[in-house]
């Protein structure tokens, strides 16, 4: 007979795997680290994810499909133009950045580390949103034919998140700027981009 799951107990595991690889770093994170802070046993951590590795991509996979199935909400909500697609999905990440800062940060550690990849499903997923808005922005003059779906993923994807989260670290003691300033400046700057 299958053991129930606890979903609190599972929702406890997630929030203290990302809070503990923001604290202390993915490699130097163990399971008995995240058991610990989860409140949980490492055998019961066990009977749910394989290992570290297992419980990680599962945690960074749930995060990318989220922000893919944004970026397809937003783009129903605007078929011809991808101007209001960027606007709108930088601000979420502002605002995530600053209501969810853990789970902002474990997601941008997760982007520069190449132990993590998406499985081939979720990965075809997302290409096949990215030719969706590159047809649009082609379409309505804001994306260069020349572009390549790797640098509209980048540009898209990774490019705000590396900046809000660098600006937000004061990585030179800078003040941080208003929230609207850093919107504008992505959102300029990405279309611009995605121009060339």
């Amino acid at each position: 007979m299958a053991r129930k799951v606890d979903e609190d107990k599972i929702k406890r595991i997630k929030e203290a795997t990302m809070e503990t690889i923001v604290n202390h770093g993915i490699e130097a994170t163990t399971i008995a680290m995240i058991a610990k802070n989860a409140e949980v046993s490492g055998g019961y951590l066990y009977r749910i994810y394989s290992g570290k590795q297992e419980l990680i991509t599962s945690l960074y996979s749930e995060k990318v499909e989220s922000l893919v199935n944004e970026l397809e909400s937003l783009l129903e909500q605007n078929p011809t133009t991808i101007e209001p697609i960027i606007n709108t999905f930088i601000k979420n990440r502002i605002f995530y950045f600053q209501n969810e800062t853990i789970a902002s940060k474990f997601y941008y550690q997760l982007l520069h580390n190449e132990n993590f990849n998406l499985n081939e499903n979720l990965k075809k997923k997302h290409f096949s949103l990215m030719e969706s808005i590159k047809k649009i922005g082609v379409t309505s003059g804001e994306v260069s034919e020349t572009i390549s779906l790797f640098q509209l993923h980048y540009h898209i994807l990774i490019y705000p998140v590396d900046y809000i989260n660098f600006k937000r670290n004061k990585a030179f003691g800078l003040e941080q700027s208003k929230n609207s300033d850093d919107l504008n400046y992505l959102t300029t700057n990405i279309l611009k981009l995605l121009k060339m």
